[in-house]
């Protein structure tokens, strides 16, 4: 009787042993994938805030007002070219995009 109590009672101790050594490998594992979801968060929260930063430099509302907007600086003159576009029916249509692109003709 003793014996099967003893029995009983290890038995149990390493089945219990186990379940804890299961869960904490579990959270090991939670923790490390967690980890690296906010090391990544971070990573694009500083690329984030590198672009802010930029978009509130002089040199970004410059482009933008000239580029987007047409403003230009006094004495200054705006210049646009039109350029020609080329017309699609003059391609042969059996080349490949990058002879077209690289006039491989």
């Amino acid at each position: 009787m003793l014996l099967l109590a003893t029995v009983l009672v290890s038995g149990y101790m390493l089945f219990s042993a186990g379940n804890n050594f299961l869960h904490s490998y579990r959270l090991v594992n939670d923790e490390n994938r967690l980890q690296r979801e906010v090391d990544s968060l971070q990573a694009q929260k500083d690329q984030l805030e590198q672009i802010r930063d930029y978009l509130r430099t002089d040199e970004y509302v410059e482009f933008m007002a000239r580029r987007v907007f047409g403003l230009v600086k006094p004495g200054e003159k705006l210049v646009i070219v039109d350029a020609p576009h080329p017309d699609p029916g003059d391609e042969p249509s059996d080349l490949t995009w990058w002879q077209r692109l690289f006039g491989g003709y």
